[in-house]
């Protein structure tokens, strides 16, 4: 899948005095709880992006943003983002039509930065939306890609095409 990424995350754990890698971790931070000011500036971010990209054709898309540990933080960091993005480039709303369920437990503690599935943990994509879409994906970070990867072989079970996925940031786990 391809993806693009405004910035580089580089994880807390790494020290570091550099104040760009420090605002961009602000930035992130704030996105992630939802603060409104971290939420204009991604609006902007991807809806300049798409209207570019896309231009009046965005209305052709479906820009889906990928599930949260669970449906509150998915609501909180999400729901007026891509609402937002929506309104300012045309580009239909796929968040709306996606419910979880459970809690999905983060396992970040790892070299590899794995996040390991929970029990009880359920994602579930409206078929009758996607059926058919050409899906965009959206998420705050990207690091191994396989929480992107693995909804996107969600929604093509129910019949969408993903074409590719943006992120504010890509982790990179060294400060080289």
């Amino acid at each position: 899948m391809r993806t693009a990424a405004y910035f580089t995350y580089i994880p807390k754990r790494i020290r570091t005095a550099d104040e760009i890698v420090n605002r961009v971790r602000n930035f992130i931070y704030a996105f992630k709880d939802g603060k409104r000011k971290a939420t204009d500036y991604a609006i902007s971010l991807v809806a300049n992006t798409l209207n570019k990209w896309y231009g009046a054709s965005c209305e052709d898309y479906v820009l889906c943003c990928v599930p949260s540990a669970n449906n509150y933080k998915y609501i909180v960091r999400f729901k007026r983002f891509a609402e937002q993005v929506s309104k300012l480039t045309g580009v239909q709303n796929g968040t709306a039509h996606v419910n979880i369920f459970g809690q999905r437990e983060a396992k970040h503690t790892n070299a590899r930065h794995i996040v390991s599935e929970s029990y009880g943990y359920i994602v579930s994509a409206d078929p009758d939306f996607f059926q058919g879409k050409t899906v965009i994906l959206f998420d705050d970070l990207i690091t191994t890609g396989e929480t992107a990867n693995s909804f996107a072989k969600e929604l093509e079970a129910v019949g969408a095409t993903v074409i590719g996925a943006m992120f504010l940031a890509r982790t990179r786990t060294t400060n080289n």
